[in-house]
């Protein structure tokens, strides 16, 4: 199988799996991306009551030990997220860990979060410098890693989102 069409099915099986997650719990899901191909903002919407969720899943792999990274391309602008809105509370990004082609974890995190520690992170990245000690390259590529490792700010999230794992109450909230 080739890299992409293995990115694609680890997408593809985190939606559905938030999906069917979802329903589950007795909210109406829709697919934006059954109607418009790859949406460019949101991938799901769910309503349940008088409640409504934007959702924007992000799918990883995780590999052995459940190493994982969760990784972004940013915009030209620097911005990680299109229409983010600082003040919008029905914004979230559902992370999903896939092993062995199933949904092994899930993080409900609001998308203000995710984007302000993905900022964070890749501002502290370049602070510091390669082991040679030139100056790291700047990139669009963003990414948080799951697994602990020494002290470095981008890795360890698994722990520092720990209230986040598998939180379907947030979007309750």
């Amino acid at each position: 199988m080739s890299q992409g069409k293995n990115s694609q099915s680890v997408g593809r099986i985190g939606e559905l799996s938030v999906e069917l997650e979802l329903t589950g719990r007795n909210w109406l899901v829709g697919n934006f991306n059954s109607n418009i191909q790859n949406a460019a903002v949101y991938d799901l919407f769910a309503v349940k009551k008088n409640k409504k969720r934007l959702l924007r899943v992000k799918s990883y792999s995780l590999f052995n030990n459940d190493f994982g990274t969760i990784q972004y391309t940013a915009k030209k602008s620097g911005e990680i997220f299109l229409d983010l809105d600082e003040k919008n509370k029905d914004d979230f990004v559902i992370l999903c860990g896939v092993k062995d082609g199933k949904v092994k974890e899930y993080f409900i995190i609001p998308t203000k979060v995710v984007d302000k520690e993905l900022k964070q992170s890749n501002k502290i990245y370049h602070q510091g410098k390669k082991r040679d000690g030139s100056k790291r390259k700047i990139t669009s590529h963003r990414a948080l890693f799951l697994q602990e490792s020494k002290d470095h700010y981008w890795c360890g999230w698994r722990r520092k989102w720990k209230k986040y794992y598998n939180n379907w109450q947030l979007l309750e909230k």
